[in-house]
């Protein structure tokens, strides 16, 4: 579904929400996002903003507290050094939207770690003083800061000299769990074992899996603890009752009885202990919520909502996501929403998408019985989200400069690079879109060669397409015939590799991303070029070329929760122009030289009169555009972990008919970072 991001770049004379003028600083924070406004503004007034340059160290592990940080943009390390020598030891990373320092603030404690950037960045710094006063005149806060705080103590996150694991909890509901629901939790759970190679345990607490398990793992029907007999101590022992499965993980039914309101007490002491146990833990929680269920959520770090193909199954779904937010200060990116069958449902029949309660599907998971390869896809897609490993691509635009992502995705073929989404702007998103739907590098070389002569590529800029200049040169309709035959009536859910697409709306200045539908249609709309393709009509509104507004859209991919981002940008740079001025005289002058002196004359004249009189109104409008492309591409490639810069000199937007020489430059380029994009693969 298309998806309308706040968070922009002005084009049209529009104030952009990130300029401190048109709207909140703290509108990329998912947590403080769901603030007040005037809450929003309390927060602001009393940060200042401050930047850090790769390598810098924010704090170091046992000074005093004295801040609290919300990161704007940027990528943060958290690490330890072993007493007695220097080697490090990884904690864990904090990306955009996150926050730190809060732990040592709210415990009183020295730091346990060190902080140190890790790429340029941008945060909000809040002072001891001020965040203690923040505290009692925002209750919200507090209670967002107590549940995370929680979450550390259970994991023992403080105290790092003595437990090192990162426990990561999930809770899941179901509305009315069946054999379909069992299967998909313990699909999931065993494509995370895959994934991570971690510990993995499942806690029971509705009591629902046992009875309701595939025959296939009926190995673990017996695993049942009285939580009565827990020891509300920290070496609380449930070993005999965990059940161990031939698939990778273990699991735990808990028994209960209501009567003990000493049951949250024993559930916590028993989480405690399996926490030293177990790097990530699922907790099945009731419908009905309970003392215990409370208990589960608070030392959550997300929520998982399945829910069947119908539109009273998602209305229960939705209306949990409101409670998990407004009762237990959950922010929307907390919580994911797991459509069962999802390609069979229309966005129309499920109540609150796209509303202004803003109610996101996560996934829409197809059938296992039908479309096995996908459903693993989507699963282990889930599990690398969550254990932060999604590697994305980002394929920014350029018209025929974006040739060149060719050559990337050839490297990347090669070396078997996994790639697990893309995003996409303009020429970027159609040669995403082209790779994402199956086709290889060579295919995709094949179908750019089919306009390597001027001929064969002005035709789909032909007198039959021209658009009598209403709203723009052409109308776009012969592209979309010549792309017809490799997407036909595609859409998103069809597709190999997840994209996303994005495009600029013309009434608004907002942009849109695509990320369900009708394939084509939405390629047609990032690649409408302001003045020389007639907008592309949505929603009652008009969009244009993505580039316009997002031309390396690493935020997409970030705001998705993917933690490594590859970007490639192929906008030429000013030194890149200044080069191509520079080989265009070297040649003319070699060619000069090679003339005898009437050619010379004639050679000479042709050339003073070429660079006087091409100066086209698509020259100078392309330029323009490129020109402001960049320098916004430039910003945004800083939050992008690995960047490619496969701009050639000796190139003009309008060469589609000359794909070899960016085809090769993106190879190169490619190359270059090839030691990067491994080093991020394993980091």
């Amino acid at each position: 579904m298309p998806i309308k991001n706040t968070m922009n770049f002005s084009f049209f004379g529009k104030k952009g929400k990130f300029d401190g003028k048109g709207g909140s600083l703290l509108e990329p924070v998912p947590f403080f996002s769901t603030l007040t406004s005037e809450e929003q503004s309390l927060i602001e007034k009393r940060a200042r903003m401050v930047g850090f340059k790769r390598g810098d160290i924010v704090y170091e592990e046992g000074a005093p507290p004295d801040a609290f940080y919300i990161i704007i943009s940027g990528r943060f390390r958290l690490f330890t050094r072993a007493r007695g020598n220097e080697r490090e030891s990884t904690i864990l990373f904090f990306y955009r939207g996150e926050h730190f320092g809060e732990t040592s603030l709210l415990t009183g404690n020295v730091h346990s770690a060190t902080v140190e950037a890790k790429t340029d960045a941008v945060v909000l710094k809040i002072t001891a003083d001020d965040f203690h006063k923040l505290l009692k005149e925002i209750p919200a806060i507090s209670l967002h800061l107590s549940r995370s705080l929680g979450r550390h103590l259970t994991r023992g996150e403080i105290g790092y000299s003595h437990h090192r694991r990162e426990v990561r909890i999930a809770s899941f509901y179901h509305g009315n769990a069946n054999v379909s629901t069992v299967r998909f939790l313990f699909d999931f759970v065993r494509s995370l074992r895959q994934v991570t190679g971690r510990d993995i345990l499942i806690i029971d607490l509705s009591g629902d899996l046992a009875t309701k398990l595939p025959q296939d793992m009926a190995d673990i029907r017996s695993s049942r603890l009285d939580l009565a007999s827990v020891k509300v101590a920290s070496e609380a022992d449930a070993a005999p009752s965990i059940s161990k499965s031939r698939y990778g993980f273990d699991f735990l039914a808990l028994v209960r009885n209501d009567a003990l309101a000493i049951e949250d007490k024993k559930f916590v002491s028993l989480l405690t202990c399996l926490s030293y146990q177990y790097d990530y833990m699922v907790l099945c929680l009731p419908p009905r919520e309970t003392a215990v269920s409370v208990k589960a959520l608070h030392y959550s770090d997300r929520v998982y909502l399945w829910a069947e193909s119908r539109a009273e199954a998602f209305s229960f779904a939705s209306t949990k996501v409101n409670a998990l937010c407004h009762d237990h200060g959950f922010s929307r990116g907390e919580v994911r929403i797991i459509l069962q069958h999802g390609e069979r449902v229309s966005e129309e029949d499920l109540p609150g998408v796209g509303s202004a309660q803003e109610i996101q599907l996560f996934s829409m998971l197809p059938s296992l019985q039908y479309q096995r390869y996908r459903y693993e896809r989507m699963l282990s897609y889930l599990a690398k989200e969550w254990s932060e490993r999604l590697v994305g691509l980002v394929l920014g635009s350029g018209a025929a400069y974006g040739l060149a992502h060719i050559g990337v995705l050839r490297v990347l073929e090669q070396e078997k690079i996994p790639i697990d989404v893309i995003a996409g702007s303009s020429i970027g998103a159609l040669m995403g879109g082209f790779w994402a739907a199956g086709l290889d590098s060579y295919e995709i070389e094949k179908i750019a060669k089919q306009l390597d002569r001027k001929s064969a590529f002005f035709k789909l800029l032909g007198f039959r397409d021209m658009s009598a200049f209403h709203m723009g040169f052409f109308k776009g309709d012969q592209i979309v015939r010549f792309l017809k035959p490799y997407f036909g009536d595609k859409t998103f859910q069809d597709l190999k590799i997840p994209l996303r697409v994005t495009g600029a709306d013309l009434l608004t200045s907002e942009e849109v991303v695509f990320d369900s539908g009708n394939l084509l249609n939405a390629l047609r709309a990032s690649i409408s070029i302001p003045g020389f393709f007639r907008p592309f009509p949505h929603k009652g509104s008009f969009l244009l070329d993505g580039g316009i507004i997002d031309p390396l859209p690493v935020k997409t991919l970030s705001s998705m929760g993917v933690r490594k981002i590859i970007a490639v940008n192929v906008l030429p740079g000013p030194k890149d122009l200044i080069r191509r001025n520079e080989l265009r005289r070297k040649a003319l002058h070699a060619e000069l030289q090679r003339q005898k002196p009437l050619p010379r004359m004639i050679l000479r004249t042709m050339d003073r009169a070429k660079r006087r009189y091409t100066g086209n109104i698509f020259n100078v409008l392309m330029n323009t555009i490129q020109f402001m492309e960049y320098e916004i591409a430039r910003m945004q490639a800083a939050e992008a972990d690995v960047f490619i810069h496969a701009a050639i000199a000796d190139g003009h937007w309008i060469e589609f008919f000359s794909p070899d020489k960016y085809i090769t430059e993106g190879v190169s380029r490619t190359r270059e970072q090839l030691a990067e994009i491994k080093r991020l693969l394993v980091e």
